[in-house]
């Protein structure tokens, strides 16, 4: 039997013949890029993709994907919701019967594996493959990285790191096999001295973005770590509870009325007045304006 060669791509998406109608390229997010595609009945021949790859079917009417992997065919029928995860590595011909629309949420390898190993402390670690499965926290996740592709959120990089990471983490815990070192406690609360550090923090740096690598260096803690212990702690995300410091102080400075709505915003580090307004409206139910005009509770 003559060889044959499998094609190597960083992307599975990099076989396709048109371009994506959404993407994350140009935002360079660290460790994933989103895509969205919508495209005809096809099969790619074999090939080796590097990065994993969740995908997520959105498409109004149900598809029968079907794969090859020597003499074996596996065929599955995908609804809207449904996901399939590949990990990186060679995959043979790979096709479906009909249009399809599908997020396209790439991780990379490398990253997770060092999520995996240092941050969660995991002696052992490897991602599992699933063909087709149901899961709709992953279906939400990749339809929310996908939808921030298209508007820079309030608090910039930080929702959209807080996604990632839970991304990651629910791979981890449900679509993985592992031997896990964690040391006992580590899942524990936060002592009052971090959470005050952490106020301190956003105190003197209110108009800087804010990542959760810089939190979690305020806790020493890794950023999983730190994550899940706020969380234990506060009952929130991190990214929820600054934004909710946020809007704290927004309500204080609107109600002194020194400064205009718009340098507020920019205090306060939110990307454009527009985002401030959506997102203050969305935390109190009232805009900005309305406010400070009369509708603060006096």
């Amino acid at each position: 039997m003559p060889a044959t060669t499998t094609a190597s791509y960083t992307y599975t998406s990099e076989l396709y013949e048109r371009p994506a109608l959404a993407s994350s390229a140009a935002l360079a997010w660290p460790g994933v890029r989103v895509e969205r595609y919508q495209l005809e009945a096809m099969t790619l021949p074999a090939h080796f993709h590097a990065q994993h790859l969740l995908l997520v079917h959105q498409g109004a009417q149900p598809l029968v994907a079907t794969r090859r992997t020597g003499p074996r065919v596996e065929a599955d029928q995908f609804r809207a919701g449904d996901v399939g995860l590949y990990p990186s590595g060679e995959y043979g011909p790979f096709g479906w019967d009909g249009p399809a629309d599908i997020i396209h949420v790439h991780l990379d390898a490398e990253a997770l594996e060092n999520r995996a190993r240092h941050d969660l402390d995991l002696a052992r670690f490897a991602l599992r493959e699933r063909f087709r499965c149901d899961d709709g926290l992953l279906a939400q996740l990749g339809q929310q990285l996908l939808a921030a592709t298209g508007r820079p959120h309030a608090l910039g990089q930080l929702y959209t790191e807080s996604l990632v990471m839970m991304l990651c983490y629910h791979l981890i815990e449900h679509h993985a096999t592992f031997e896990r070192r964690l040391a006992a406690g580590a899942g524990g609360q936060l002592p009052a001295a971090v959470l005050a550090r952490l106020d301190a923090y956003l105190e003197a740096h209110a108009e800087l973005p804010v990542t959760l690598a810089v939190l979690a260096d305020l806790a020493n803690l890794s950023v999983f770590h730190f994550a899940r212990r706020f969380k234990h702690t506060t009952g929130r995300s991190p990214y929820q509870y600054v934004l909710d410091w946020k809007m704290r102080r927004a309500r204080v400075l609107l109600q002194a009325g020194e400064l205009p709505v718009a340098a507020i915003g920019d205090a306060l580090g939110f990307a454009s007045p527009a985002h401030f307004a959506a997102a203050f409206k969305r935390a109190v139910g009232q805009g900005p304006l309305s406010f400070r005009q009369g509708g603060a509770g006096r």
